[in-house]
């Protein structure tokens, strides 16, 4: 038993097993990516595979951290060999997991050399029988997902009857997309109006969809805001199998509302983007700060298109 234990083969690929049991659990049973998911399961996969390395044996921190990454990382494999999720989702994920794989190790190491025997065994099975528990319990008392504000701003120099025309139906953006969302995040493309004032419907053309975002407020040229009533997939996973649909990409990173602001400053117009959007992916300080980031890079690829647009059309002559 400690021979097999200590082996490095199982020390990483049986607590990946374990893990991705509970990820299914987590991503199939519940379409809950919550705590339990991102800061629970790293914790358990790390923990398992240094209990398993450390088993009875002194080994150094160091070992044991390398093979619990290892772990992880065999985890991350299963997670797309079986479908459960994309190798997007999976990069963004871990940053994190090796930093909790610290803890994750440190307990494990502590247990499985110092404690060991059957007392050790019997914490490291507890454990992760406790995980579907905490899966569940977590999916019962969730919150209400929080409203997100993410606000961009660019200065362009042109009038502000220009701009404003650009704003509300801006044609093909020809930038090639960067580095992420090359890798498949959704990324703006152009934008349609069919109307004209409140009640008017535009069309926000993304990679993956459009958004459909019926205007509630046409303050020409100063102000255009709407509700969005329709979003595509957040991204397009990369993934081993043809149109792979993680639970994810569906209702669970969800824009509400939006609106352009436009303002005389001096010579210049001062265009300012805003989206209102909520998710329900936990924990919130890291999701929320990595959700908070891709809705900046596309108000960038919007509003720099708008500004190069105008400026490049601005009539020529002296403003009036």
């Amino acid at each position: 038993m400690q021979h097999f234990l200590n082996h490095r083969v199982t020390a990483i690929f049986l607590p990946a097993v374990v893990g991705l049991g509970g990820a299914a659990i987590s991503v199939r049973a519940f379409e809950q990516y919550g705590w339990s998911l991102f800061l629970g399961l790293p914790l358990v996969v790390s923990f398992l595979s240094a209990f398993a390395w450390c088993y009875r044996r002194q080994r150094t921190f160091g070992s044991s951290y390398v093979v619990s990454c290892l772990s992880i990382l065999a985890l991350g494999g299963l997670i797309m060999i079986f479908a459960l999720d994309g190798l997007i989702c999976l990069l963004m994920a871990l940053p994190l997991a090796l930093v909790l794989a610290l803890m994750g190790c440190g307990l494990g190491r502590l247990v499985g050399s110092a404690i060991g025997g059957a007392s050790g065994a019997s914490v490291a099975s507890l454990l992760a029988i406790s995980f579907p528990f905490l899966v569940g319990f977590e999916h019962a008392t969730a919150p209400a997902p929080v409203m997100r504000e993410v606000t961009t701003s660019v200065l362009i120099d042109a009038r502000i009857e220009d701009v404003w025309d650009t704003v509300i139906a801006f044609p093909k953006i020809t930038d090639p997309p960067d580095l992420m969302f090359r890798l498949g995040i959704a990324y703006p493309v152009e934008a349609r109006i069919e109307g004209r004032g409140v009640g008017a419907v535009r069309y926000c053309v993304f990679s993956t969809g459009s958004f459909v975002e019926p205007i509630t407020e046409w303050d020409e040229p100063h102000r255009l805001s709407f509700d969005v009533t329709e979003n595509p997939p957040a991204m397009k996973e990369l993934s081993l199998y043809r149109d792979f649909q993680a639970p994810h990409l569906h209702g669970h990173m969800v824009s509400d509302r939006g609106q352009f602001r436009l303002s005389q400053q001096g010579d210049q117009v001062l265009l300012e983007g805003t989206t209102w959007y909520s998710h329900s992916i936990s924990p919130e300080f890291y999701w929320g700060m990595v959700s908070d980031e891709i809705i900046h890079r596309i108000h960038l690829r919007v509003l720099n298109h708008i500004k190069h647009h105008t400026v490049k059309n601005r009539p020529s002559g002296p403003r009036e």
